[in-house]
C-alpha cells in the first residue's frame, strides 16, 4: 500500500511445523533459493540449526547454483553465538553466507557488540525503534502443537532457547485457577494438558522454575479461565464494554491475596504446570537439543 519494501526471514512457527529442522530449512530453500537466510536458534545455533543450515547449502542450494545468503540468530550470547558461527561457516567453505542477528536491540546492545568486534553483517532492529522504552510488552507468535492430515490428536511442539523466557511450554493447554474455599481467595493456577484431569480434593502445586518448590491444597474449588474466542474460524467472543471490562477486573483483583498485591516485596503468585506437562516439556527439550549432533559430528 505504502511502496515500501517488505523482507523478512523464515519463522520458528515455520520451523516447529515441519517434523525436522531439516525439513523446514530443505523446503524453505526450496521456495527461496534465491534469498534463503535461515533462522538457526529454534533448538540450538551450534549443535542443530547451523550444522542442519550447512547441510541445506550442501544439499541443495550450492549443488543448483544458489547459496545461503545468511544465517539469522535470535537468542543467546550474540556475540560469542556469532563467532562460533562464524567460525564454522568458514571451514564448511561457507565465507560468503552472512550472518545477522536480532532479538530486542537497542544501540547500546549494537555498540555493545561491535565493541566485541562480533562478525555480524547486519542487524535486525524492530522492538526497539517502534516501542517506548517504558512499553517492554512483546507479543510473538509461536506454535504449541499442531494437528496433521485431519487426525484429531495433536502433537506437542517446543522452540527450545537459551533465553528463559522463549522457550515456550509445548502442548495444547488449559489454564485452571484454584481458590480456597473458605475466603475464595486464588491459590494459584497451574497449566495443564487440555486433556488432563484435575483432582477435586486434593492437587500439588509445582514451580516450573524450581520442582522442589511445591505446594499441596485442599478444600478448594477449581475454575477454568478460558473462554472460546475463536472456534473453527468464526468468531464466537462478544467483547464487553469498557464498563464490563473494568468491574471484571476489580472483582479479579479482590481474590489476589493481600501478600501479592503490596508494594514492598510482595509474594509472587505461581502460575504452575502438572506433572505430566513438565515431563513433556522436558522430553522435548531434550529431543530438541540432541537433534542435529549426529550431524555436526559428520560435519
Amino acid at each position: 500500500m505504502y511502496k515500501v519494501p517488505v523482507s523478512g526471514t523464515i519463522a520458528h512457527s515455520w520451523i516447529t511445523s515441519f517434523d525436522s529442522e531439516y525439513e523446514a530449512f530443505l523446503a524453505y530453500a526450496k521456495a527461496y533459493p534465491n534469498a534463503c537466510t535461515l533462522l538457526v536458534d529454534t533448538y540450538d545455533v551450534l549443535t542443530s540449526g547451523l550444522p542442519n543450515a550447512i547441510k541445506v547449502a550442501k544439499d541443495f542450494l550450492i549443488p543448483n547454483g544458489y547459496k545461503l545468503q545468511a544465517i539469522r540468530i535470535d537468542s543467546g550470547d550474540l556475540a560469542k553465538l556469532s563467532k562460533e558461527a562464524r567460525k564454522l561457516l568458514d571451514e564448511e567453505g561457507l565465507a560468503d553466507t552472512k550472518i545477522c542477528v536480532s532479538n530486542g536491540l537497542d544501540e547500546k546492545t549494537i555498540r555493545s557488540l561491535l565493541n566485541q568486534e562480533a562478525p555480524i553483517d547486519f542487524f535486525g532492529v524492530g522492538d526497539n525503534i517502534v516501542l517506548p522504552s517504558e512499553a517492554k510488552v512483546g507479543v510473538v507468535y509461536k506454535n504449541v502443537a499442531l494437528q496433521k492430515n485431519g487426525s484429531k490428536e495433536f502433537i506437542s511442539k517446543i522452540k527450545a532457547s537459551n533465553d528463559e523466557a522463549k522457550a515456550i511450554t509445548p502442548g495444547y493447554k488449559k489454564v485452571y485457577r484454584f481458590y480456597n474455599k473458605e475466603n475464595n481467595l486464588a491459590l494459584g493456577d497451574v497449566l495443564a494438558f487440555h486433556d488432563e484431569i484435575i483432582p477435586q480434593d486434593t492437587f500439588t502445586l509445582i514451580d516450573p522454575v524450581n520442582e522442589i518448590n511445591q505446594t499441596t491444597i485442599e478444600n478448594y474449588s477449581v475454575r477454568e479461565l478460558q473462554v472460546p474466542i475463536f472456534e473453527n474460524g468464526k468468531l464466537v467472543y462478544k467483547d464487553p464494554n469498557i464498563f464490563n471490562k473494568k468491574d471484571y477486573c476489580d472483582k479479579e483483583i479482590k481474590t489476589l491475596p493481600t501478600e501479592i498485591k503490596r508494594l514492598e516485596k510482595p509474594q509472587k503468585y505461581f502460575v504452575d504446570m502438572t506433572k505430566e506437562l513438565i515431563r513433556k516439556k522436558r522430553e522435548l527439550l531434550l529431543s530438541a537439543k540432541n537433534q542435529g549432533i549426529s550431524l555436526t559430528k559428520k560435519l
